[in-house]
């Protein structure tokens, strides 16, 4: 009985134990993809943008360069209204950042200013 119950735990826990590997390794891919559409360039992001609509649209070829070139130029467009809105965005955060910070301790205003230099790296690093 004893040898019968071991073997039915080993063998549960192999199971239990792929299952774990499984969503350890799908999360890990699905984070990483998600990071390297919103990370890298625009071209990574509109291809991701193509390729689904063409999995689930299932485009002939023509269809497939057409959307590409609308996605590509709504792409720009957004672009460029970010361009003209980030002036008046930076404003905005700022004056919310100063309102913050003056209702902070001065041990939270110092960690409160690294959490605020972080962002802009974490934004200069994305090229924004």
């Amino acid at each position: 009985m004893l040898q019968k119950s071991r073997a039915i735990f080993g063998v549960v826990f192999v199971f239990a134990l792929g299952i774990l590997c499984g969503v350890l390794v799908t999360c890990v891919l699905y984070n990483y993809r998600i990071e390297s559409i919103i990370a890298g360039r625009a071209q990574n992001r509109e291809e991701a943008i193509v390729s689904r609509l063409d999995r689930k649209l299932n485009l002939d070829k023509g269809q497939k360069e057409q959307v590409r070139a609308i996605v590509h130029e709504t792409h720009e467009g957004i672009h460029a209204l970010r361009a003209t809105l980030r002036p008046e965005t930076e404003a905005l955060l700022e004056k919310g950042q100063a309102r913050i910070n003056a209702i902070l301790t001065p041990e939270q205003r110092v960690r409160y200013e690294k959490i605020i230099a972080e962002r802009k790296e974490r934004l200069r690093k994305k090229g924004f």
